[in-house]
């Protein structure tokens, strides 16, 4: 490479509905079990990856929500350094790279933050590469850069990350465990009203926790009670069921905090706002709104709902004690290349 390739992709957070909790390969990021989401229209992250012969080392900035850009240090670097490093290796140079980029919502508080950075680090910088993937490649490129939710936010609308069936093989699942599209975005018209209790960044990082989630009595239980779980899903989306896709999608959130809740040592995501909403959405559910919650690994309550009621759920959220403000999202595309 003598001169300077660049490109800029967009990618989406996502909220799982169906949730993976605990890996089996950390190096590889192999979960026990597959997972399900919807990628969000408004929760975005916009990187530019620069491969240039004359940068000395790579260049890190991001910008975080309503902060100014500063250089990634520490652990932020060091992961995006070994998925240039992962990049570097396809293409077979050793060319430093500039990269920046920027949030339009909080990061590292349950809004799946690292999935959207994630998946537009490793769009734009196999674009700048020229590497030539195609979806399934790119997926299994961005699960492997540590964040598994990652590679949800590659495919369109909603999502299944899948596992292999059979025994666990590292080497095998390895090259099986990847997403695809389920539905596109105009398939089923459903809002994510986001309720931020807390913007802040979470104290208990998702990657230490997933560590721990087998240390729980009630882990097999809880995996023992997924299959059914992805089943509904898979069919509440194909036949736009809320009701059946709300029940599951609240029972397989609170098992997941449940195991967090269980593991050694013991992981509180939620606050006293996090019950709050969690309350009034089943109060709501009583006076006939349909709306139900789920909470990824964060104090942060995502409301799903019929995109015609979107506005309505909105304001009862923002009127709740505890809720700092809310991110209104319909259905959102997968990662695309935007420059």
């Amino acid at each position: 490479m003598t001169q300077p390739n660049t490109a800029t992709a967009v990618a989406p957070a996502n909220i799982a509905f169906i949730k993976y909790w605990g890996v089996q390969d950390a190096a590889l990021t192999l979960p026990f079990n597959s997972s399900i989401s919807m990628n969000l229209d408004t929760c975005l992250t916009t990187t530019t990856v620069t491969f240039d012969p004359a940068l000395p080392d790579d260049e890190v900035t991001i910008t975080l929500y309503g902060e100014a850009p500063a250089p990634a240090t520490g652990r932020p670097r060091a992961r995006v350094v070994a998925q240039l490093d992962r990049l570097r290796a396809l293409a077979g140079i050793r060319t430093h790279a500039r990269v920046t980029s920027a949030n339009t919502f909080p990061s590292d508080a349950g809004i799946a933050s690292s999935a959207a950075a994630f998946a537009a680090l490793t769009l734009a910088g196999a674009t700048a590469l020229g590497l030539g993937l195609d979806e399934r490649a790119l997926t299994l490129l961005t699960r492997r850069g540590g964040s598994g939710s990652a590679c949800r936010s590659i495919p369109t609308g909603y999502v299944e990350w899948v596992i292999p069936e059979g025994p666990f093989d590292a080497t095998g699942w390895d090259a099986e465990s990847y997403a695809l599209s389920l539905a596109p975005p105009e398939h089923w018209a459903l809002a994510d009203v986001v309720a931020v209790v807390d913007a802040g960044a979470k104290k208990i990082g998702s990657a230490e926790n997933h560590q721990l989630a087998a240390t729980s009595a009630y882990f097999p239980t809880r995996l023992a009670e997924i299959p059914a779980r992805l089943a509904a899903a898979r069919t509440a989306i194909a036949q736009r069921d809320l009701e059946l896709l709300g029940v599951t999608m609240e029972a397989d959130a609170v098992s997941m905090h449940a195991v967090c809740m269980t593991s050694t040592p013991p992981s509180f995501y939620w606050y006293a706002g996090t019950l709050s909403v969690i309350h009034a959405v089943r109060g709501w559910r009583e006076q006939g709104l349909q709306a139900y919650f789920t909470i990824d690994a964060g104090p942060n309550v995502h409301v799903i709902c019929a995109a015609a009621d979107r506005d309505e759920v909105q304001r009862r959220l923002a009127a709740l004690p505890g809720v700092q403000f809310t991110i209104a999202n319909g259905v959102g595309a997968g990662a695309r290349v935007v420059g």
